[in-house]
């Protein structure tokens, strides 16, 4: 779903941008109104409220990474220049690995960054999202892919324990995994200048710190 209300707000010296009015959702699993095309009754949505136990039930039995956020992935589809996220856990499996390559092919933006972890598999799974780049150039030749890894092991860096994405102008904040990909009962916030919070300043520095992994 697009996000609703959009509200002019001053940055510094830039022009006023549009930013959704502050809002929650929980990610879940929701019966389809009707059929298309397949035998499968529930759909990825998103809720204001805490979802009914039928909908948690079918979305923790499809495990982590197995489905996403609708309001996530809608937003990152008409970004048009950044998709940051900070989460050491956004690699821990191939499911979540794969949802990330969906979202990058379905979007606009051509910033793509990713701060994680080194946990196992990472690294392979880090080689692959890379290895999109020349495919996304084909489409956007700006197109970069950024990975990060070894978030929280860095000496000179505090550890962080929420989980954070800046689409284009917008900070989310997510209590679980980014994007609502993981299976457990998690809720999202957004609607947040991404610069007045500091949010980019503070993307930036951790890259810098960490370094691009190759």
């Amino acid at each position: 779903m697009p996000l609703q209300n959009p509200i002019a707000v001053e940055i510094g010296e830039e022009q006023p941008i549009a930013l959704p009015a502050p809002c929650i959702v929980w990610p879940t699993m929701v019966l389809r109104q009707r059929f298309f095309k397949t035998d499968d009754p529930y759909e990825s949505g998103d809720l204001n409220q805490f979802p009914d136990e039928d909908c948690y039930r079918e979305r923790y039995r499809r495990g982590i990474g197995g489905v996403i956020s609708r309001a996530f992935q809608d937003e990152v589809r008409i970004a048009q220049h950044r998709i940051w996220i900070l989460d050491e856990q956004i690699l821990r499996n191939e499911d979540s690995a794969k949802r990330l390559g969906e979202l990058f092919f379905d979007t606009g933006a051509w910033d793509l960054r990713v701060i994680t972890a080194s946990r196992e598999g990472a690294k392979d799974r880090a080689r692959w999202l890379k290895g999109l780049e020349a495919d996304l150039q084909a489409r956007i030749p700006t197109t970069r892919i950024r990975m990060y890894l070894d978030f929280n092991s860095k000496v000179e860096m505090p550890e962080i324990h929420d989980r954070f994405a800046i689409i284009d102008d917008v900070l989310w904040h997510c209590g679980a995994t980014v994007g609502g990909m993981h299976n457990a009962i998690n809720a999202m916030t957004f609607g947040w200048s991404a610069h007045t919070t500091n949010a980019v300043a503070f993307f930036e520095k951790l890259c810098v710190i960490l370094g691009e992994f190759p």
